[in-house]
């Protein structure tokens, strides 16, 4: 089976960086990534986030498929239960008229920060707030103009405009049999981020509950060297928390003090700490490449997302060419 990747980033500011300057480096990497033959970019949303120099994937989006030819570029995600189902499938229509078959709209569950984010980007919400099931199936039938009859919103004054008139790629960015669930019905990929949470049996459980059409993505962290030390090195320094409320409200962390902090403001609701193992891929070009072609054959996919956390973009470069490099030469 022919691996397909695609790359993640999430415009992380690294030390002697700014705002700017990461931007910068995240275009100059989709080329890249574009001049090595990846299939796809995604960038992430976060709010609130000092470290993050993205908040608005949908702008940067447009930015770099300006800046690019032809690999696809997309979110990874958006943070759904912020927005209105409508502008959302407006901004992405916008893309695609600008990008025809280029343009991916990968949708999240998560808050995409603090709690602040909720408050600020929900704070004019009136009636009850959507579930984000009905918001992501609201959003796939604004996109694809197929709400069923009795629906308001089948009415022709509600169609999208501008209409999206070719086949349009969305994603579901969920790691549960539920999400799977979801994204069949609706008929939709889904990305399973394999790299917040290295638990093989929900990997596969998750995988045999989705039956859909589109691409089943396993998001991965990749880090490539030919010194076992310095992989040792770099898995020593990736970890992964989530903060767990008595309301069943999870936080996603990747830094320990960020969930202690978190979960020492929500103590009156019994917050608790878990830290889970990463996902990901550490050796030789050849031994990432190895194991990445054993998930490809144990969970029937051929697509990976591919996320080098927390490193600098020269290090990102060497990384997505020497994988390229490998699964060329294999």
């Amino acid at each position: 089976m022919a691996l397909s990747l695609s790359l993640l980033d999430q415009n992380i500011i690294y030390e002697g960086e700014t705002a700017q300057s990461t931007l910068k480096k995240t275009v100059a990497f989709a080329q890249k990534a574009e001049a090595l033959g990846y299939d796809s970019f995604v960038v992430a949303e976060h709010h609130f986030t000092k470290e993050i120099a993205s908040a608005a994937p949908e702008i940067l989006v447009g930015y770099i498929l300006a800046k690019t030819d032809k690999i696809r570029v997309g979110s990874g995600g958006v943070m759904l239960q912020h927005y209105v189902p409508y502008k959302v499938a407006e901004s992405f229509s916008l893309l695609h008229q600008l990008a025809p078959g280029r343009v991916i709209l990968g949708l999240g569950k998560a808050q995409g920060g603090k709690d602040e984010a909720v408050e600020v980007l929900q704070r004019d919400f009136i009636k009850p707030v959507q579930s984000f099931d009905d918001k992501f199936i609201e959003v796939t039938r604004f996109i694809r103009n197929k709400f069923p009859a009795d629906h308001p919103y089948a009415a022709e004054n509600y169609d999208l405009q501008p209409a999206i008139s070719s086949d349009f790629t969305i994603e579901l960015l969920g790691g549960s049999q539920e999400s799977a669930k979801l994204a069949t019905t609706q008929d939709t990929g889904l990305v399973y981020p394999y790299f917040a949470n290295a638990d093989l049996e929900a990997l596969g459980k998750t995988r045999a509950a989705y039956q859909g059409s589109g691409d089943f993505k396993i998001a991965i962290i990749v880090y490539i060297t030919d010194d076992p030390d310095e992989s040792k090195a770099y898995l020593a320094e990736q970890a992964a928390y989530t903060v767990v409320l008595n309301s069943g409200k999870r936080v996603n962390f990747n830094k320990q003090a960020a969930a202690e902090e978190y979960a020492d403001l929500h103590q009156a609701e019994d917050a608790k700490i878990l830290e889970k193992q990463v996902g990901a891929f550490v050796g030789t070009a050849s031994q990432v490449k190895a194991q990445l072609d054993d998930f490809s054959k144990r969970f029937n996919t051929d697509h990976f997302v591919i996320h080098t956390i927390g490193i600098p973009y020269a290090k990102k470069f060497e990384i997505i060419e020497a994988l390229a490099g490998e699964i060329k030469g294999g």
